[in-house]
């Protein structure tokens, strides 16, 4: 018999994440995440959120996949407009940043801004999303730019 674990060579660890949130946010445990944050709020409100997910691909997986893969995503929602989107470095890595509105039909207009990076290690692609999300009148209140801060913190590692 052979043994196979985790992690190993073969199936190494994800990478580490960290971000740095305002005071007036808190840790939150949502399931299938890694890690996730909210703004503190009334209750009733709705919590502006930022969550991190790490999904893992095969070698050759790349950055611009990601990004077509989330345009398209955006694209297929209700009343979805894509606001924006660029590319930057942040803290050594590459990023996909992509903001797009589109209608909830729980909570409304929302707006979810996708912050992309993969990470290559040996015969496997990390792809890090860190996303976050407002209401449109928590946008109009400038709380997308709490959300970007956020995303622009971020700090993966090994």
């Amino acid at each position: 018999m052979t043994a196979y674990s985790y992690p190993s060579d073969m199936f190494p660890a994800f990478p580490s994440v960290a971000v740095e949130t305002p005071e007036n946010w808190t840790g939150l445990l949502v399931p299938n995440t890694v890690l996730a944050v909210g703004r503190v709020t009334e209750p009733g409100q709705f919590r502006p959120n930022v969550i991190v997910a790490i999904s893992r691909f095969a070698e050759g997986y790349t950055l611009q996949t990601a990004v077509d893969a989330t345009v398209e995503k955006f694209a297929g929602l209700e009343g979805a407009v894509e606001i924006g989107k660029d590319v930057s470095t942040i803290n050594g890595h590459e990023w996909a940043h992509i903001e797009a509105s589109f209608i909830d039909p729980r909570v409304g207009t929302l707006v979810q801004a996708a912050h992309l990076a993969v990470v290559a290690t040996g015969q496997v692609v990390d792809l890090v999303q860190v996303t976050g999300t407002v209401t449109a009148a928590q946008a109009k209140e400038n709380l997308h730019e709490e959300i970007r801060a956020i995303q622009r913190s971020v700090v993966l590692g090994r």
